[in-house]
């Protein structure tokens, strides 16, 4: 996806809205294809969540409720999920 193309999807805007500095981080991670991300489980936010994180970074795509939204988000943006 293109730049313009990836600031257009709802996890882009959804990522806007929260005022993230990283914002600009993460659409430079989206951009790479392939994008590799691992998915795991944490309360590091102070709830239970499971998070997207960059393969070889600590740096989190998002964090979703529940495993199949996680999954599914990586689906839908093409993100390769390292088991």
């Amino acid at each position: 996806m293109t730049k313009e193309e990836l600031e257009k999807t709802e996890w882009a805007i959804e990522y806007k809205k929260c005022g993230s500095p990283s914002y600009y981080i993460a659409l430079r991670y989206a951009s790479q294809t392939p994008l590799f991300v691992n998915i795991f489980r944490t309360d590091e936010t102070g709830e239970m969540v499971w998070a997207i994180q960059v393969d070889g970074d600590s740096f989190w795509m998002d964090a979703k409720k529940t495993k199949k939204e996680a999954i599914n988000l990586c689906k839908k943006m093409g993100w390769e999920i390292i088991e």
